[in-house]
Formats: C-alpha cells, sequence, structure tokens
C-alpha cells in the first residue's frame, strides 16, 4: 500500500476489528511515518451520527481551544476580521469565540448547527476568511491531501488539531486516539508527515505540542515568535514565548454577543426574547 501523504511504501504493523465487526489492517509508511487504514468500508455507518456518543470530551476541548486560539490570534493574526470554523459541529466553538469578541462562522456539512445558528458558512456571500481553524478534523480524512487542499481553500493560514502518533508501533496499538469503536479515525500523522503535507502546499508549519498544528505562508521572526517555535529548546513549542510577553498580546475585544442577539432578533422579525 502507497502512503497517501508522501507515496512511500506502506507496511502492515497491526490489526484491529472496527465497529466490533470490520477488520481492518492498519499501515505506516516508512518514509514519513503516517499510518492509514485499508479502505474504510465502514465509514456510513461509522457516521450514522455525525458526533459518536464516546466523544465526552467535547465540552473541555471547545473550551481549551477557545483559550489557546485567543491567545494564537492576538499574537499571530490580531488584524483578521473573519474567521471559519471547518466541520465546526454543533457550532460550540463558534459560539464561544463569539463571546470573546472573534468573528468566526462556521461550516459542516454532516451535522447541525445548534449553537451557532445564523453564523454559518451558508449565512455570507463571500467565503474567503483570514484564518481557517479544523480541530479533530484530520484524522478523518480519507483522501487528507485533496481535503486538506479543500480547507486551505478558504484561507492562506490555516490552524488544525490532531494528536501525533506515539514513537514506537507497539504504542501506536494500544493508543486510544486508534478509536476502533467508533471506527471515524483513519489517518493518523507523525510531524513528518505534517512537515510534508505543509511543503505540498508552499506552507511554513509552526506547531504546540503534538496536537496544535498551524500551516501559514507567514513567517514569525526569531524575536517574535519564532525561536519558541523551533528554537533549540525542544519543550519549547508554538507560541510558548506568549507565556513571557502575554501583556503584548492581551488585547481587549468586544464581545460579539449582544450584536448577534440583536441580529438575530431582526431576522426573526421578532420581540419575542425566547428566540
Amino acid at each position: 500500500m502507497n502512503c497517501k501523504i508522501c507515496n512511500g511504501i506502506s507496511e502492515k504493523i497491526f490489526d484491529k476489528i472496527i465497529l466490533q465487526k470490520y477488520k481492518s489492517n492498519y499501515y505506516k509508511c516508512i518514509s514519513c511515518s503516517f499510518i492509514q487504514t485499508d479502505e474504510p468500508i465502514w465509514l456510513e455507518e461509522a457516521y450514522s451520527n455525525a458526533i459518536t456518543s464516546l466523544d465526552i470530551g467535547l465540552l473541555s476541548r471547545n473550551n481549551y481551544l477557545t483559550d489557546e486560539m485567543s491567545k494564537i490570534i492576538n499574537c499571530c493574526f490580531n488584524d483578521a476580521t473573519k474567521m471559519l470554523d471547518f466541520a465546526g459541529g454543533y457550532g460550540n466553538f463558534v459560539r464561544l469565540m463569539r463571546d470573546k469578541g472573534y468573528n468566526f462562522y462556521r461550516q459542516d456539512v454532516y451535522c447541525e448547527n445548534l449553537f451557532a445558528k445564523h453564523f454559518d458558512i451558508t449565512d455570507i456571500e463571500i467565503k474567503k476568511f483570514d484564518l481557517v481553524t479544523a480541530f479533530e478534523v484530520l484524522e478523518h480524512l480519507q483522501n487528507p491531501i485533496k481535503e486538506i487542499e479543500t480547507i486551505l481553500n478558504y484561507s492562506e493560514n490555516a490552524i488544525f488539531s490532531t494528536e501525533l502518533i506515539p514513537e514506537s508501533n507497539s504504542e501506536a496499538e494500544n493508543w486510544w486516539y486508534i478509536a476502533q469503536e467508533t471506527g471515524q479515525h483513519i489517518a493518523f500523522y507523525s510531524r513528518k508527515s505534517m512537515e510534508i503535507i505543509a511543503e505540498k502546499f508552499g506552507k511554513n508549519y509552526y506547531y504546540k505540542n503534538n496536537n496544535i498544528h498551524l500551516f501559514t505562508n507567514k513567517t514569525f521572526e526569531k524575536d517574535q515568535i519564532n525561536y519558541a517555535l523551533k528554537g533549540k529548546n525542544k519543550k519549547k513549542y508554538l507560541f510558548g514565548l506568549i507565556k513571557k510577553k502575554i501583556k503584548e498580546f492581551n488585547i481587549n475585544r468586544e464581545s460579539l454577543l449582544q450584536k448577534d442577539f440583536d441580529h438575530i432578533k431582526s431576522l426573526l422579525n421578532t420581540t419575542d426574547e425566547r428566540y
């Protein structure tokens, strides 16, 4: 099997039973270490519910990402005026970010928008953005390069969240992120595979820890944040310098909560505050 990222040779490293019924092999690229499954014939069944009941970290993850993205945007994209959360699920993140003053919209063709109604990509005409986020999306992609290209068509700057694979095959085999019970995770990335993807699209790649990844045309100056991103101390990751210079990036933004409320009321043409 050829790797979906670099087209290198991928070798079987283990197998799993998906959804308690489908046996799938997992293949690891000998060049970039990307891990992929057999052709995922189970996807339609796996997505009978867009968001699995096993995703009990949904709310805590959105709280965490709201805090992280506020710092990143203030530090590196403080001139951004319109942003998109791709595959934004129920709209939790968009609602939280708008409440903090960030002009986010939601996109998701598979999941109902519950919390960010009227602030969906379908509600606006111009579908280009200063920044796009895609959280817990990459591991779901059947054709990663093609689908990442779709995401990057919305903006030249993209922030992804996905966990990077463990170092050893034995650790990967028992890794919770495989999530064979749900069948929705079918692509798993190494640091090298992320670097290759960024290079394919002509992007600079920055990261924080093993779960936040930035593709951008921007090049951050060493005295701004680059030392913290890719510095000699490997314990320093993306935007770590914010901790030292937090006051510089502590931008007060006006919440969009009241404006959004007024906007929705006008759309509904009612004064009934139950809406």
